[in-house]
């Protein structure tokens, strides 16, 4: 037989029942045979020898073939196992309330002592309307909350419902809770229910963080039953929170978002809206505003710009009289009403603790009196970008400092960014005088009422300005005008201008407004000094009086005015 042949059938032939070769019968057969002749079984015994090896591995390879194929077909023919989750039962529990009245929880133990079944349960299940009281003694102190929740009839049906619970906290009662902090702590009372038992006798209830505990609650219920409720450390790997309840020295694990309003501090309850907002648009800009604190030289006053001829917002009154920068005092103003905190630290403040907050001698303060009222601020120093501040409510917070720009404002700071803006249409004259001579400006401005190519009517403002009772370009004029709104502040000076000016610019109103007079006197340097009416006001570059100078010979001669 062709040995290649018979190789392909052993290694293609998987499930067949196996048929040996004629060489290995033979070699079998010779084996079992016994010949009683010494001679014989000599001569016979290496090929024997051989054979029977030989044959013995084929037998041998054959079998764990038919090994291998079997379980590849039986794995594929079985159906595969279905994976058991295990399931979460309920720890058997029972439920009481003691002759005392207060909420007792029993494990149900087996006769060893131990818990049968480990899983979750209820300790104890209240609606936050239930509540009259909880006390509270944490890591932070000891305070009272009372509740109640007013019963509102509808008048039509007569139906009753419980309206909206109204939370106060004992002792500061004047005081404005933070949204939604009183009612954490109510949910995390009135119903308590665990993930699983920890310890079910209490033995090692040391190793759980009772033997000092983060806080013990004692809430008292409306029908005058109570609960005690002990907080423990947090269990690991985030698990929850270790908690013991009433007089049991059992120990459980509730998630820890069902704990976490016990250890609220009063702090933690205090809101951190530091004061309201206007709630009408005529209450929202103060009708004057005072700064003061180690922060100033001298206070700052400032008020509201009623002056039609100037387009200003704001004045300051002291310790100079000017017209104040728009961005910077738009910055102070936004940083008064309606401050939201980043936390609260102190209550009630001593005065050794104000000093610790850098509030008893405060670095800026503010008092803005308002139509509908007056608000008192105080601010620390700023550190880390944040500052102390307390208000009348008698609590210091920590806010962000770009949240009170009136603390980092200075003197300098609200000096205008240009040195005048005048009216256009308050005008009555402007004078100029130069190195080249001086120049009157009169300039009219009338109102009349047209009629419309739909059929209504409107006004019409018209301003015109002559030299030497000649008729100017109107769009030159307008350039004209912008540029003398455009002194642009260029750094402030203490120094004290000498000499005749290098620029004088007059300006006459028909509000009534007293003449401004700006004088530009020169310097060794690219910058001038400015004043407005005699009172230095910032300094100016020399470039700015060239180019000025230039204007007026334009608008006088018909050419074009450049603006700058």
């Amino acid at each position: 037989m062709d040995e290649n042949k018979t190789n392909v059938n052993i290694e293609t032939t998987e499930t067949q029942d196996y048929i040996p070769t004629i060489e290995e019968e033979n070699a079998l057969n010779s084996f079992l045979e016994r010949d009683s002749s010494e001679n014989a079984k000599s001569e016979k015994a290496n090929k024997k020898k051989k054979l029977s090896k030989s044959a013995l591995w084929v037998i041998i390879g054959i079998i764990a073939v038919l090994l291998i194929a079997g379980t590849v077909i039986l794995l594929q023919l079985l159906p595969e196992p279905e994976l058991e989750t295990p399931e979460t039962t309920d720890a058997e529990i029972e439920l009481t309330v003691d002759e005392k009245g207060e909420h007792q929880a029993s494990l149900v133990l087996d006769e060893k002592g131990k818990l049968e079944n480990n899983g979750y349960g209820t300790l104890i299940e209240y609606t936050p309307s239930d509540i009259k009281q909880i006390d509270i003694e944490n890591e932070s102190g000891t305070y009272t909350i009372t509740a109640h929740t007013p019963i509102e009839t509808n008048e039509e049906t007569g139906e009753e419902t419980s309206g909206a619970t109204v939370y106060t906290l004992v002792g500061f009662e004047d005081l404005q809770l933070q949204s939604g902090s009183a009612d954490t702590i109510a949910d995390d009372v009135a119903s308590i229910s665990f993930t699983s038992v920890a310890d079910p006798t209490g033995k090692k209830s040391d190793d759980f963080g009772f033997k000092k505990p983060r806080s013990v609650v004692k809430t008292t219920f409306n029908d005058d039953t109570t609960s005690t409720i002990i907080v423990g450390d947090d269990a690991p790997s985030e698990l929850g929170t270790y908690v013991m309840f009433g007089d049991s020295k059992a120990v459980y694990i509730v998630d820890s978002e069902e704990a976490d309003g016990l250890l609220f501090s009063v702090l933690d309850l205090m809101t951190l809206t530091v004061n309201d907002s206007a709630t009408d648009t005529n209450n929202a800009e103060f009708e004057s505003l005072t700064l003061s604190g180690s922060a100033f030289a001298d206070d700052i006053e400032l008020r509201p710009n009623d002056d039609k001829a100037i387009d200003s917002s704001y004045v300051m009154i002291s310790p100079e009289k000017m017209f104040v920068s728009e961005v910077e005092a738009a910055n102070i103003s936004g940083g008064i009403r309606g401050l939201y905190a980043d936390e609260a630290v102190c209550i009630n403040p001593s005065s050794s603790q104000l000093a610790e907050y850098g509030l008893s001698s405060p670095y800026a303060a503010v008092t803005a009196i308002y139509p509908d009222t007056t608000v008192h601020l105080k601010a620390s120093k700023p550190s880390d970008d944040s500052v102390y501040l307390i208000a009348d409510s008698n609590i210091v917070y920590k806010i962000a400092l770009s949240s009170v720009a009136w603390v980092q404002t200075s003197f300098e700071k609200l000096v205008p960014d240009i040195v005048i803006d005048p009216n256009f249409e308050s005008l009555t004259k402007i004078v100029v005088k130069d190195d080249s001579g001086s120049y009157n400006f009169d300039v009219v401005t009338t109102t009349d009422t047209v009629d419309t190519t739909e059929g209504t009517t409107e006004e019409v403002t018209v301003t015109t300005a002559k030299y030497k009772d000649k008729k100017l370009d109107s769009d030159n004029f307008s350039v004209f005008y912008q540029n003398i709104g455009n002194i642009q502040n260029a750094g402030t000076t203490d120094a004290t201008p000498s000499g005749k000016p290098a620029l004088t610019i007059e300006l006459s109103y028909s509000t009534g407004r007293a003449t401004d007079v700006i004088d530009i006197y020169a310097t060794s340097n690219s910058k001038y000094i400015a004043a407005l009416n005699n009172q230095v006001q910032c300094l100016v570059y020399k470039s700015y009086c060239t180019k000025f100078s230039q204007s007026v010979q334009d608008l006088i001669n018909g050419k074009t005015v450049s603006s700058f």
